[in-house]
């Protein structure tokens, strides 16, 4: 449902998105994780900009306007 709504409700032109499937590749959220210092939820959206991510939010608290901001 994330997914979904996300997908409806942001313009995917200007920016790289990708979808991680956390059952097979848990390795890599966990390596995410550690690298940008988050605890892993899902679902989760994450902006990483130049090496530093500079929004994350899970769940409800997910908001595109908030997201756009930090682009």
């Amino acid at each position: 449902m994330a997914k979904s709504r996300f997908e409806r409700n942001f313009d995917l032109e200007d920016v790289q998105a990708f979808y991680l499937d956390l059952i097979e590749f848990r390795s890599i959220s966990n390596q995410l994780a550690t690298d940008f210092n988050i605890n892993h939820q899902s679902p989760q959206l994450m902006f990483i900009q130049n090496g530093t991510c500079t929004y994350h939010a899970s769940h409800n608290a997910i908001d595109l306007d908030d997201l756009k901001a930090n682009i």
